[in-house]
């Protein structure tokens, strides 16, 4: 049943001292049809889904930015970056001319623009995963093999940790690392898998040499592998047991022991995708299977085995799919991710969807990370068709309270593209 908004985001807790429990979300493969049309929310005030209940406020907007290089837009990066520090009172956003642009958040889940800093769009910039005002990133598009550190108290920068002649010794011709701009490193914060490798000349692609992986906190490599092809990106396991390097066919997608000795097969080829917890505990990637043998749903795989579990249907009723993207940042709350729905289409493509008879059309909903899972609807995203910077790429704060999504709010026009907070203040089953 549609339950009331205090239910689903009030500010009561439970018995135990945490958030209640989430028992009126709307739970199923929904199909509530979005008002279209309905304009733009305003910047900062809270308001709630119509059907959902969830209060979701608009958390962004280029005017916020008031030091330099004022931006078009201003949006969190992407769905497996993790926008929130430690305890959530910090967000990371990009904006339209690469700047990173630092936001405070309010108690009560508000954002505010604090300042410009250093570590821009290409910089792959990750939290800390304890300490709230520490802020990791590379050199901008895997230019140079050094690990920076952003302190957000002192507003400084500094080179934290130097691989240059480690890296070098392994890969000479190495002149710079990073994820392709997909990848994080474990939960914890302690291990990173990297690609390093080099440009043939200044400004040209970047050639991987290989992967490594690194201990951050004892400052160690603990294993590394040469290759021949670009993967798509790399990436860490939640609980730093695996790097996960992502290529197109035939290598596809592969979960490789720290020493890389030994790799399980996850995927044969590379798609939209994050990794994390399931409800048993264990380290999973969640991707949708467009193609190949286990093609038409949404996969869940286990890392240490590649034991598969589908999750839903990538397809619905009259020839119609829709593109997606996966969030498995909740690293304290885990046994979820969060999938983002955009690009609905029927008729092989022919049309556009129908909401009404499509559940997944543009939408941001939690699904549990289980044999036969349970979906709670969140929010619809009311998309946009303004490219790539558009689409939803919805994530979520290390506690799962804090979900973000981009919109244009039904806009074609780029310069309104923000990210949209949903407060989930309250515990998912």
């Amino acid at each position: 049943m549609h339950g009331s908004s205090s239910s689903a985001s009030g500010g009561s807790t439970s018995s135990s001292g945490g958030p209640p429990p989430c028992d009126q979300l709307v739970e199923g493969k929904d199909t509530s049809i979005p008002t279209e049309g309905t304009p733009k929310p305003a910047l900062g005030v809270p308001f709630q889904d119509e059907h959902y209940g969830l209060t979701i406020v608009r958390a962004t907007d280029a005017s916020q930015v008031t030091d330099h290089d004022f931006p078009e837009w201003v949006r969190h990066e992407y769905s497996r970056r993790q926008a929130f520090n430690a305890d959530s009172s910090k967000a990371y956003m990009i904006s339209s001319n690469g700047w990173g642009r630092l936001y405070d958040v309010a108690p009560d889940g508000a954002l505010s623009f604090l300042r410009t800093i250093p570590a821009g769009e290409p910089t792959e910039p990750n939290w800390d995963a304890t300490d709230p005002n520490k802020l990791y990133y590379l050199s901008g598009y895997g230019s140079e093999l050094v690990i920076k550190q952003y302190d957000v108290l002192a507003d400084e920068t500094e080179v934290i940790r130097d691989l240059t002649a480690r890296v070098k010794a392994i890969f000479p011709a190495a002149t710079g690392m990073w994820t392709k701009q997909e990848g994080r490193p474990s939960n914890d914060g302690k291990i990173w898998c990297l690609e390093v490798g080099h440009t043939v000349q200044p400004g040209s692609n970047f050639v991987a040499d290989g992967f490594i992986s690194y201990d951050f906190v004892a400052d160690e490599i603990l294993g590394s592998m040469s290759v021949s092809e670009n993967p798509d990106h790399i990436s860490t396991s939640p609980l730093g047991n695996y790097c996960v390097p992502s290529w197109g066919l035939p290598n596809g997608t592969r979960a490789y022991k720290l020493d890389f000795s030994s790799y399980t097969q996850v995927h044969d080829r590379t798609e939209h995708s994050d990794m994390a917890i399931a409800k048993d505990g264990s380290e999973v990637m969640i991707y949708s299977a467009y193609d190949g043998p286990d093609s038409g749903f949404v996969q869940m795989v286990r890392l240490s085995d590649g034991a598969k579990t589908p999750l839903f249907e990538l397809y619905g009723a009259n020839s119609s799919s829709t593109a997606m993207h996966f969030s498995g940042a909740a690293r304290n709350r885990p046994g979820y991710a969060i999938a983002s729905f955009y690009g609905c289409t029927e008729g092989n493509g022919a049309t556009s969807c129908n909401p009404a008879t499509q559940w997944f059309y543009d939408k941001v909903v939690a699904v549990s990370l289980e044999p036969s899972p349970r979906i709670f609807s969140l929010a619809h995203v009311h998309h946009g068709d303004v490219g790539y910077f558009g689409e939803p790429v919805a994530t979520t704060n290390p506690d799962l309270s804090r979900i973000l999504f981009v919109s244009s709010w039904g806009s074609t026009k780029v310069s309104d593209v923000a990210s949209y907070e949903i407060r989930l203040d309250c515990a998912l089953p």
